[in-house]
């Protein structure tokens, strides 16, 4: 959820802090605002949420075919949540990896790739409700979205030990 009518301006510091030094504490502020959301539509309780309310996308759709697909292709292609938050910060922590050796940090990682492709699975099954019209489809989202939530809470948990 994004603020309303903000901007920012990024001014370089005269001497700039190594890279060295802010990596693992921007992971684990990540971490802790997602493991502590102040909402429950955030961080893994909104995933979870999101799992209770997909099944009844169909119902609730003024127009499916339409709607559900163009669901989908945010989820997938656009915005902060879904499978394109999910992929890039798979990389972000894959390069990670390859600067700072921990072992918190590789099952962050991991668990990541494993998200990024069941977002994918997601936004999938998504389309394919709306366009069918199958509900089965959007009851075996709300399956992974649980999934989901289980395992984006377990990377955060890891990532936190940082």
């Amino acid at each position: 959820m994004t603020a309303r009518n903000r901007s920012f301006t990024i001014t370089l510091p005269a001497r700039p802090i190594a890279w060295q030094d802010r990596i693992i504490p921007a992971i684990k502020d990540c971490a802790a605002a997602f493991l502590a959301a102040p909402i429950a539509n955030l961080g893994y309780r909104g995933i979870e949420k999101a799992a209770t309310q997909v099944p009844g996308w169909l119902r609730r759709a003024a127009e499916p075919r339409r709607d559900l697909p163009q669901a989908a292709l945010l989820m997938e292609k656009g915005g902060t949540g879904g499978a394109l938050f999910r992929a890039l910060y798979r990389d972000f922590l894959g390069e990670c990896t390859g600067l700072i050796e921990d072992g918190n940090l590789r099952t962050g990682h991991r668990l990541y790739a494993e998200a990024a492709v069941l977002w994918t699975q997601v936004s999938t099954l998504v389309a394919k409700a709306g366009e069918s019209g199958d509900a089965g489809c959007l009851e075996q989202a709300g399956a992974v979205l649980r999934d989901l939530s289980r395992i984006e809470r377990e990377a955060m948990q890891a990532l936190s030990r940082l």
